[in-house]
């Protein structure tokens, strides 16, 4: 199946663009209450998808904030991970002594945010590193991760809109959808 296919009118709504709104004003908040507002935060945003919501998300920080982008891959043009993380694109400045904040789109196996999170703390020896991501998709699980701001759950739906794409495509959506099976 290809995009050609998937029109977005199949698309149903899952999380409007507000409540998207609503969640990243209240996980802000909680990112300021846990960061000293007198210290950096670099904000390492994986792409393509979390680019929406890093841009969203910093607009409501306090603090002194750097914006990193790195690239890494799992899925390809599939609806399901392929079970390897592919490093695209890993360059970041001296991170070392610093506070991180790792954000990405969504979180389902666990492999590429588990792969990160390691590789920041280990080749990077950051003060802190704190995970966000905008859905969790825990049925998907196969490594434990922690993810300290979390948006919204989603049940086993491929989902798409506000950065998450298929094949490229949908990501400029403001609201999550779905294609109905």
């Amino acid at each position: 199946m290809n995009v050609i296919d998937k029109k977005e009118e199949h698309l149903l709504e899952l999380f409007s663009k507000n409540m998207i709104q609503d969640r990243i004003k209240e996980l802000a908040e909680k990112i300021n209450n846990e960061f000293d507002k007198n210290e950096e935060l670099y904000v390492i945003g994986v792409l393509r998808g979390s680019v929406l919501f890093v841009a969203d998300l910093v607009r409501h920080l306090k603090m002194p904030v750097q914006i990193e982008f790195i690239r890494l891959s799992s899925y390809g043009d599939d609806q399901k991970s392929s079970g390897k993380v592919k490093s695209v694109d890993l360059s970041l400045p001296n991170l070392a002594d610093k506070n991180v904040l790792i954000v990405e789109d969504i979180v389902d196996t666990g492999l590429t945010a588990h792969f990160l999170i390691d590789y920041i703390k280990e080749q990077h020896n950051a003060r802190q590193v704190k995970f966000a991501s905008l859905l969790d998709k825990v049925c998907a699980r196969i490594h434990p991760v922690n993810i300290d701001y979390i948006g919204f759950e989603v049940d086993d739906k491929f989902v798409v809109g506000y950065g998450l794409d298929y094949q490229g495509y949908y990501r400029n959506l403001p609201y999550i959808g779905y294609f109905p099976q």
